[in-house]
């Protein structure tokens, strides 16, 4: 398991790069603000009426946060002190959030995460039992009910395949007669359906049910981002990315992922654009990232370790 976690951090290492590079040559970065400059400062209550979101955590002082569980990097399960955490780079990103925002409107502000696959968080968001889920991207569809924030993360996506059927004679043109499978909700199921018109396809909760399918042969494919398909690899020898699939989308497929949350919270949604910014900027959420790969452990990847 050592040399596993080793050989994961390094092939994780290098997708993020690639990640980062594909996106990050669309963005400038930020430059630091003077140390003269005042902190900004929440504006004062009075002097602004607030949307549903801070107006609730100026009162409550909870950020409740709808996450999309069992994904490493992103987030996952592992063990501290002897006690299961929730931690990803995700996870550390709300938490990072929450002290911000604590400094930004004066009082404490706590985490609160409803952990679901997405239709469980969609669900909880349309109830009103979180302010937002992460990972979504902001498509046409999908902004036509929901706000978003700007994009803070896009990666590539791939297609992973038994090892002993990389080289399928299907895996081709509009992959007729493939059966591809993918989580439910999913801008990769979104893109297969574009790019592939003719594959079967099929949607499943989890990552681990991905690669479940495509071990028992009920699938032949599995549509997923770069950093989980270098995972799902790395854990498993008779799996593999069909490189001939893999490919970076332009914002016209897949235009990354942001929060999503009700309308009528445009000041949250811009607050939180900013600080994504700003610790993109800082550097910071690159090391979050490399911090989430150091932390894989058993227990993490067991969901990448299909049997």
């Amino acid at each position: 398991m050592k040399n596993l976690k080793k050989v994961l951090a390094m092939v994780l290492a290098s997708v993020m790069v690639l990640s980062m590079a594909a996106c990050g040559a669309k963005e400038e970065a930020a430059e630091a603000p003077a140390e003269e400059e005042a902190k900004e400062e929440a504006p004062a209550e009075e002097e602004k009426e607030w949307g549903p979101i801070f107006a609730d955590l100026v009162e409550n002082g909870v950020l409740k946060v709808g996450i999309i569980g069992n994904d490493p990097t992103f987030c996952f399960h592992t063990v501290k002190d002897g006690k299961d955490v929730l931690t990803g780079f995700e996870v550390q990103g709300m938490y990072e959030m929450a002290k911000r925002l604590t400094d930004y409107l004066g009082r404490e502000v706590t985490v609160e995460f409803y952990e679901s696959d997405f239709t469980g968080c969609m669900s909880a968001l349309e109830a009103g039992q979180v302010y937002f889920v992460t990972r979504l991207s902001p498509t046409d569809e999908r902004k036509e009910t929901w706000l978003f924030t700007d994009v803070y993360h896009k990666s590539n996506e791939c297609y992973v395949a038994r090892k002993d059927n990389a080289d399928n004679e299907k895996f081709t043109g509009t992959l007729e007669g493939v059966t591809v499978c993918g989580q439910m909700g999913s801008i990769d199921i979104t893109m297969t359906k574009h790019l592939y018109p003719d594959a079967e396809i099929q949607e499943l909760g989890l990552v681990s049910d991905l690669l479940l399918s495509v071990k028992n042969g009920k699938s032949d494919l599995a549509c997923m981002n770069a950093v989980s398909a270098a995972m799902s690899v790395a854990a498993n020898d008779d799996l593999v990315v069909v490189d001939s699939l893999t490919w970076e989308p332009t914002d016209e497929f897949d235009k990354g992922c942001g929060l999503c949350m009700a309308y009528g919270n445009e000041d949250f949604a811009e607050w939180a654009s900013d600080f994504f910014a700003d610790i993109k900027a800082e550097g910071l959420w690159d090391q979050m990232q490399s911090d989430a790969a150091a932390e894989l452990d058993e227990k993490a990847l067991e969901s990448f370790i299909a049997k």
